[in-house]
This record gives structure tokens, sequence and C-alpha cells, in this order.
């Protein structure tokens, strides 16, 4: 309970720092990639605003089904904190990364939001995401501060797309919308 975010059930903020630091350890002992995914939810806080935290707090519940459905078996879905999630991706170059984050934004784009109440549809929600590859020996929270860069990279190019970063942490290129 402690590692579980109560409201998604997928892992907390204390989970996923120290699965990070377990990872990054892992990956430099045995040379392996190791990838990064920051997620935020595309103008939350208007949909909360609009459509009340009820109903956000479904859309939050959403996006963890969203992400547990799509990662595979030694990945690491948490949430960060607010409507910001994050996957951690053992054994995984950034292509492959990149590629994961795009089908994830595709996914969840894809789902329709109803008020379950009412039938009401309240349209889609989409997601902007950051990926960046461990670089063997930086402090992890460099490796955070870069896919949290590339994040905000995406939300400037427009929101709904996923940006890469480099090891130098300029975006490297973006898929999406």
């Amino acid at each position: 309970e402690a590692w579980t975010d109560s409201l998604t059930g997928i892992g907390n903020r204390k989970m996923f720092d120290g699965t990070l630091r377990s990872e990054a350890a892992a990956a430099m002992e045995a040379g392996e990639d190791l990838c990064l995914l920051m997620l935020d939810i595309d103008f939350f806080k208007k949909f909360n605003d609009t459509h009340g935290h009820q109903i956000g707090d479904q859309v939050l519940k959403l996006l963890a089904a969203t992400l547990i459905e799509n990662i595979k078996g030694n990945d690491t879905a948490a949430r960060y904190g607010g409507e910001e999630f994050t996957v951690i991706l053992p054994k995984t170059a950034l292509s492959s990364a990149t590629q994961v984050a795009e089908t994830i934004r595709q996914r969840l784009a894809k789902k329709s939001i109803i008020n379950r109440r009412t039938g009401k549809h309240l349209g889609s929600i989409t997601l902007s995401i950051g990926v960046a590859q461990f670089e063997f020996g930086e402090p992890l929270t460099q490796w955070i501060s870069r896919a949290d860069a590339a994040l905000y990279s995406a939300k400037n190019r427009g929101r709904n797309r996923v940006v890469a970063a480099t090891s130098t942490g300029q975006p490297e290129h973006a898929l999406g919308a």
C-alpha cells in the first residue's frame, strides 16, 4: 500500500523513486538500455474545472489502465503527481521507448470520455509525453529533467505528441498530432 497510488492502483511517487534507483543501478551493471517516459494529460485542469473532480478522477484511472495495458512485465508505471505519470522501461532503447509512448498516446486519444451518470459524451483526452534514455553515470535528477524538458517541448509544440530527448537534453524528434 505504501508504494501504490490509492486512486489509480499503480505505483506512487515513492515507488517510482525506489524503482528508478534500482533500475538505473541494474542497467549500469548489465550495460543495458533504460528509458523513462514522462506523461502529462493535456488541459487537465480545464477538464476538471469543466466536468468536476469525480470525472477527472475517472480520467486518471483510465490513463493508468491504458498504461498497464500497453507496457510489458518488467516496465513500471507510476503516478508522479497530479496528472503527471511516468513509465520506467528497462532493457528498452530510445527508439523503442518512443514507440511505446506513441502507442500509449494514440490509444488514449481514441477512447471516448462519457459521463456514466448522464450518458453525456465529454470528448477525448490527449497526452504530451517526453522520453529520455538513461546515460550511464548521469545523476537521476538530470535524467528526469531531460525527460521533463522533452515533455514540455511536446506541450510547446502543440500538445498531443511524443518528444524524445537527446543526451544533451535538447529535444530530438517528435511524433504525434
